[in-house]
C-alpha cells in the first residue's frame, strides 16, 4: 500500500484579548468542537463530576514531556492532541470552566487556560509561567478556579523551600542561557518560600482519609526531592469502590486510570512525602 505523508501545519494566532501569541493545530480545535457537542448534555453535573469525565475523554491521548518549552518566546501553546502530567490537568480544568461559561467559545477556552497557566493570567515571557505547583495552586485559588481542601482531608502544614529550578538551571533550555531569567526565577523562588502554604496529606494517612476525596478532586503529589514541592499532578477517580488516579503517565507514555489504588500508588513512590486535594469549584 502506498503511504501516504500528511503534512500538519502549526498555526499562530493573534487573539486580542489574549494580548499574544497563541500555538495550535488545527485538530486542537476540532478537538474542542468534539468535546463541547459530546458534553453540552452534561453541563449541570457538578464542576468535580465534569472534571472527572472530562479526564476520561482523553483516555489513551499520548503522553509527550515539555511541549510548552518548544518556541523561542513564550506564548500560549494549546495541545489537545498530546499532555505532561500538568497541561493534561490544565487543559481539562478550562475545558469544564468554558463549558460552564455563558457563552463557550475556542477563544474563551484558551483565555481561561492561559489565566490558570500564568501569574494574574498574562504571558511576559518564561518566568510569568507558574512552574512550582504550590505557586500553581496559590493563583488558581486566588482566581476562584478550586479549593485547597487538603487541611480538610488531614493534611498538615509543610514547610519546605523550593530552589530546584535555579539549582538546576542547566535542566530548563530557557534557563541555561540567561542570567537574567534565572534571576527572575530566583526571586521567584524566595516569594514562594515566604508563603508557607504548603499544606500536604502524608502518604501513610491517606488511605483513612480517601472517603474525604471525591471524583474529579485534583491531587498534587508533593516530593521528598529537595528543593521542590511537588512532582506530579493528576484527577481523583473512584473506580469499582476504590480511589484511582487519572493521569498522564511518563511510565505508560498515556493517559490511564492508573492500575494502583491512590493509597499504594503513593506509598510505592520513592519520592512522595503525601498529596494535596484540590477542590473545583
Amino acid at each position: 500500500m502506498k503511504k501516504i505523508c500528511i503534512t500538519v501545519i502549526c498555526y499562530f494566532i493573534f487573539i486580542p484579548f489574549l494580548k499574544g501569541q497563541i500555538a495550535y493545530e488545527k485538530e486542537d480545535s476540532l478537538i474542542y468542537e468534539s468535546y463541547m457537542e459530546e458534553f453540552v448534555s452534561k453541563k449541570n453535573l457538578s464542576n468535580s463530576e465534569l472534571l472527572a469525565n472530562t479526564a476520561l475523554f482523553f483516555l489513551d491521548k499520548p503522553y509527550v514531556a515539555s511541549t510548552l518549552d518548544q518556541n523561542k518566546t513564550e506564548s500560549l501553546v494549546v495541545n489537545l492532541r498530546e499532555f505532561d502530567c500538568v497541561t493534561f490537568v490544565e487543559s481539562c480544568l478550562a475545558l469544564v470552566l468554558t463549558l460552564k461559561a455563558e457563552n463557550p467559545s475556542f477563544e474563551k477556552f484558551c483565555h481561561t487556560l492561559q489565566t490558570i497557566r500564568y501569574r494574574n493570567g498574562i504571558i511576559k515571557g518564561y518566568t510569568s509561567r507558574l512552574h512550582y505547583t504550590s505557586d500553581w495552586i496559590y493563583e488558581n485559588e486566588r482566581n476562584g478556579f478550586f479549593e485547597d481542601v487538603s487541611g480538610k482531608c488531614g493534611g498538615v502544614k509543610m514547610i519546605k523551600g523550593v530552589s530546584f529550578m535555579t539549582k538546576n538551571a542547566h535542566l530548563y533550555k530557557h534557563l541555561a542561557n540567561d542570567s537574567s531569567c534565572i534571576s527572575e526565577m530566583k526571586e521567584i523562588e524566595k516569594n514562594l518560600n515566604k508563603r508557607h502554604r504548603y499544606v500536604v496529606l502524608l502518604s501513610s494517612y491517606i488511605s483513612d482519609a480517601q472517603e474525604n476525596i471525591k471524583s474529579g478532586n485534583v491531587i498534587a503529589f508533593a516530593t521528598k526531592i529537595d528543593g521542590l514541592d511537588y512532582s506530579h499532578i493528576g484527577i481523583a477517580y473512584w473506580r469499582e469502590g476504590e480511589l484511582c488516579l487519572i493521569h498522564a503517565s511518563s511510565k505508560e507514555k498515556k493517559v490511564i486510570v492508573d492500575e494502583k489504588p491512590l493509597p499504594l500508588y503513593c506509598k510505592q513512590s520513592k519520592t512522595c512525602l503525601g498529596i494535596s486535594v484540590l477542590n473545583v469549584k
